[in-house]
C-alpha cells in the first residue's frame, strides 16, 4: 500500500482513536480537574497524532524524525497522566492497564515511523550522491 497521507498511517489512526476515547474519560474528571490533569491529559494526547500529521507533511527527513520524536514524547505524557488519573481514583487499574499497553502500541509504531525514515533518508543520500 502506498501511504499518500498522514491518515493512511496506521499509527496515526491509532493515535487519534485514542485521542478520543481520552475525550471521553476525562470527561468523568472532577470539576476541579477540568482545567487541571483533564486538560493536560487531552492536549498530551492530541499532540501525538498532531505531531504524526505535521512530521508527515513535512519534506526534510530531519524535521520528519523531530516531529515524529515530538510525538513519542507526548505518548509519554499521556502516559504519565494516566498514572496520576488512576492514582488519584479517576481510572480503575484495569482502565489504566488498557489505556497503557495501547499507548506502548502507538510508542512502539512511532518508533518503527522513526526507523523507517531513517531508513528512507540513508537511501535517498546514497542515491543522490551518485
Amino acid at each position: 500500500m502506498h501511504i499518500k497521507s498522514f491518515k493512511d498511517l496506521v499509527v496515526w489512526r491509532l493515535a487519534s482513536a485514542l485521542s478520543g476515547e481520552m475525550a471521553e474519560i476525562a470527561v468523568d474528571f472532577p470539576r476541579e480537574e477540568r482545567y487541571a490533569l483533564a486538560d493536560d491529559l487531552l492536549r498530551a494526547a492530541r499532540s501525538i497524532s498532531s505531531n504524526i500529521s505535521e512530521g508527515f507533511g513535512r519534506y526534510h527527513f530531519a524535521e520528519k524524525i523531530q516531529f515524529f520524536n515530538i510525538s513519542k514524547g507526548s505518548v509519554s505524557e499521556v502516559q504519565n497522566h494516566l498514572i496520576e488519573a488512576k492514582n488519584n481514583g479517576y481510572l480503575s487499574e484495569d482502565e489504566y492497564t488498557e489505556y497503557s499497553k495501547r499507548y506502548h502500541v502507538v510508542e512502539v509504531k512511532i518508533n518503527n515511523l522513526i526507523a523507517s525514515t531513517m531508513r528512507a533518508r540513508r537511501k535517498y543520500t546514497k542515491t543522490s550522491k551518485k
